[in-house]
This record gives C-alpha cells, sequence and structure tokens, in this order.
C-alpha cells in the first residue's frame, strides 16, 4: 500500500547508532521499533496538555449555547454525549423555559466542571499516554551533522550514521512524520474550545491527541531535529521491541564517525559491497575553518 509522505518529508533520514547496532541493522536488514518506554527521554508519548480560558467568559458562553442547543432554531451540530442529549430535548420539550430562570439552573452544574477541569485532564492524559506506551516507534534525524546525536548515540563519534532515502514506493521511510517541539503545554481547550465542548458541540475526538502524544517533545530535545515513524502496536503487540525489515535500496549511506577504527569500517564496508549495492560510503568530519560538522564520500 502506497503511503502519502508528509509535504515536509526531507532528502534522507538519518539514524544514528553505535558499531553494534550498525553491525546488526546491516546483517539482518531490519530496524528495531521500540516502545516509548525504552527511550530517553521520561516524557516521551506522556506529555502533559492544558485547557487556557477565562472562566467567567466560558461559563457565559456555555449557558447561552446549552440553552441555544436545547431550544433554539438555528442548526446544532452534536460533538458529544450532551450534544445529542440537547437535540432530543429540541424533539420532545418544545416548551421553552425562561433564559435565565434555565440558565440559573444549569450554572452550578457548569461551574463544577470548570472547577474541576485539571482532574478531568490529567485523567485524559494518563488514558492517553497509556494508549500510547504500546507504540512501537522509530526514531530518527533529518540530518547527519548533529553534534550532539554523534556523541549520543553514535559511540562518541566511533559508530556511525545510517543515511536513509525512500526509493520504493512502499517505503516504510515515507510514514515518518516529524516532531513538534514546545514550550510549554499544548492547548488543548481554550475559550471557544472548552465552550463548545460543554455546551455539547465538539468532542474529545474532534483534536488529534494522539498525534499531539506521539509527535510532540519538549522544546530541550530540539537540535535532534527527530523524526518518528510510528507502527501502532506492532505485529507482536506483547514485545517491547520489534525488528522491522527495510529494503536495501532504502540505504543511500553509511557515515562513519571520524573517530571509527579501520577494523569498523573493513568489516562495514564488507557487509555494504555484499548486501547493499546502491549504498555509498561517506565519512563526517570536521569542516574546515568551522565550528561545525560536514559529510564528505569516501
Amino acid at each position: 500500500m502506497t503511503v502519502e509522505p508528509h509535504p515536509d518529508l526531507p532528502p534522507s533520514l538519518y539514524k544514528y547508532c553505535s558499531q553494534d547496532t550498525v553491525r546488526a541493522i546491516l546483517s539482518n536488514k531490519t530496524l528495531q521499533f521500540s516502545r516509548p518506554g525504552l527511550f530517553n527521554d521520561g516524557f516521551d508519548l506522556r506529555i502533559a496538555l492544558a485547557i487556557n480560558i477565562d472562566e467567567k467568559v466560558v461559563i457565559e458562553r456555555a449557558l447561552d449555547q446549552i440553552y441555544e442547543g436545547a431550544y433554539g432554531n438555528e442548526p446544532f451540530p452534536p460533538g458529544n454525549k450532551l450534544g445529542a442529549l440537547l437535540l432530543l430535548m429540541r424533539a420532545f420539550f418544545r416548551n421553552k423555559p425562561e433564559p435565565d430562570a434555565f440558565k440559573e439552573a444549569i450554572r452550578p452544574a457548569i461551574e463544577e466542571l470548570i472547577a474541576n477541569r485539571k482532574t478531568m485532564l490529567r485523567q485524559l492524559c494518563d488514558a492517553l499516554a497509556a494508549e500510547t506506551a504500546k507504540f512501537k516507534v522509530l526514531c530518527l534525524s533529518s540530518s547527519g551533522t548533529i553534534a550532539p546525536m554523534w556523541g549520543n548515540y553514535a559511540e562518541n563519534i566511533h559508530g556511525a550514521a545510517l543515511q536513509f532515502a525512500p526509493r520504493e514506493e512502499d517505503s516504510l521511510f515515507l510514514a515518518a512524520r516529524p516532531v513538534s517541539y514546545v514550550d510549554h503545554e499544548p492547548i488543548l481547550f481554550d475559550d471557544q474550545g472548552f465552550t463548545d465542548w460543554l455546551s455539547g458541540r465538539r468532542g474529545l475526538g474532534d483534536s488529534d491527541l494522539i498525534s499531539q502524544f506521539l509527535y510532540t517533545k519538549t522544546a530541550e530535545w530540539s537540535p535532534e531535529r527527530e523524526w518518528r515513524i510510528v507502527a501502532g502496536n506492532g505485529w507482536k503487540p506483547d514485545d517491547e521491541r520489534e525488528y522491522v525489515e527495510f529494503s536495501a535500496r532504502d540505504l543511500k549511506a553509511v557515515v562513519f564517525g571520524f573517530r571509527s577504527n579501520a577494523t569498523f569500517r573493513e568489516e562495514i564496508t564488507k557487509l555494504v559491497v555484499e548486501r547493499y549495492p546502491e549504498c555509498r560510503l561517506r565519512e563526517m568530519r570536521l569542516a574546515d575553518g568551522q565550528m561545525a560538522y560536514e559529510i564528505v564520500d569516501l
């Protein structure tokens, strides 16, 4: 099945690896998809969400919209169970109560919901985190010259970065999506959004909450320039990690760290020649006259 790529999908994606990991990937022609509990960020796929509202504004708007939903003449789009109930009230309770009396009767319930929004939000985030904790994810980067990545993931520059470029219509790399980096909790509801939810016009499903959990990290991680491929619960839901085959044609290059030794390079070169005929051999090195890395062909 052909995957519709993200419009900003970069030409190449990189996997920073230790020497042992490079050997395993190239020998088995597989990449590891892991549950977030194995990642080095405790907040991965466990973000917090925020509700940013003016309580007084939301209360008054919600009361107006609930009355309009139950007794108004304008079209009412039900977005949750309350919305469906309000449509039933339109059908079966045609005698309109006096608006002020109706609103004052339900005001305490609305105020209580708003007062308890933090508890509701925490329960929602816990439920989403429990669901996404079962997912299998492959983490990649849009750049092969990120100094902290070479230090943290490529064995202090002794390892390599694998450069992938999708060349097949069904390449798994076409499913990659970018991570968004945020300085604060993503906003689930603003004034109007929370008003619409309280008055039955909007459901939680109207927001792509799963995607927010999957592709959001704190700004401290932004130098990684991460892209992710998410495989849901994977093919073996009970396993914490799975190894998924990739096309040999998708391996564009092996980029050696400039500290990698001759023995490692010879071993990997042999593997590439035998199994990856379209793969190039490259090296990451210090750029002349700059405090930066560059990648050159060998």
